[in-house]
């Protein structure tokens, strides 16, 4: 038996768990990390690790609720090949937090080309924001249309 069959029986996780928990990590804290580590290098020197993911947290949550939102609007007006409750909210979850990864690392990619300030980053990010929510609202309008969820 190999090691991680054998713990992810003993901890009872299902892969899909496990996808969630590496897509929480690429879509909230490395980002955050990324975001520090470009504007404000010394603070990594500066901080344990413990610290640096707290900041990192609070750099990325709020955009996480942004796309939580938007996701959540599309995700159960479209068609999905299960039923089950938890296994939509699982593929919700990966949704946003994917939704929030691709934001964030397309902008800091910018700014990083452009050697750009925080100010733009975050006018950045208000712009991809915006963009998709207005994306998701008219989406929302041709599903509605269409009949919605057939």
């Amino acid at each position: 038996m190999k090691f991680m069959d054998w713990l992810f029986r003993f901890l009872k996780l299902e892969y899909k768990h496990v996808w969630i928990l590496i897509s929480g990590f690429l879509g909230t804290i490395a980002p955050g990390f990324l975001i520090l580590y470009h504007f404000k290098p010394e603070l990594v020197e500066k901080y344990d690790v413990f610290k640096l993911a707290i900041l990192s947290l609070s750099l990325t949550l709020p955009l996480l609720i942004i796309n939580s939102l938007i996701t959540g609007m599309l995700f159960y007006k479209l068609p999905h090949e299960t039923n089950d409750e938890n296994d939509k909210n699982v593929e919700a979850t990966k949704g946003a937090l994917s939704l929030n990864a691709f934001v964030i690392y397309t902008s800091l990619l910018f700014c990083y080309f452009t050697s750009s300030s925080f100010k733009h980053l975050l006018k950045l990010f208000l712009e991809w924001e915006i963009g998709l929510f207005i994306l998701g609202i008219f989406v929302l309008i041709v599903l509605r249309k269409d009949g919605g969820n057939k």
